[in-house]
């Protein structure tokens, strides 16, 4: 998304980058191992395109602060990696009107799904 030009993005991410996330999470690198991932993510990103404002949360996202976060965008990209999470995150943008582009992964598959 930063590189194609979008304005604004947010991160929210409250871990750290551990080295078994370097294989499959690829805006981290060995130097960003024990670094908030918000914060690595960020000046990938920024170094990509330094146009992009990119702004880390270094908290989980929560019931508290997920419609604060998410009034913020025009759009949400859920990549979380728990239900819980998902669904939350699925309702604070039903209650809000915010459109939500939901991505996972599990092994060799990947789903993608647009709820406009």
């Amino acid at each position: 998304l930063a590189a194609a030009g979008v304005g604004t993005l947010g991160i929210v991410d409250a871990d750290v980058v551990d080295i078994t996330n370097l294989q499959r999470q690829i805006l981290h690198g060995t130097s960003d191992v024990g670094r908030p991932k918000a914060i690595s993510a960020r000046e990938t990103l920024m170094d990509l395109n330094p146009g992009c404002n990119v702004i880390p949360y270094i908290e989980y996202l929560n019931s508290e602060n997920v419609m604060d976060i998410i009034s913020e965008y025009d759009i949400v990209v859920n990549g979380c990696d728990n239900f819980p999470t998902r669904y939350m995150v699925n309702d604070a943008c039903v209650f809000a009107g915010k459109p939500i582009v939901d991505g996972s992964i599990f092994r060799f598959e990947g789903q993608v799904t647009i709820y406009p």
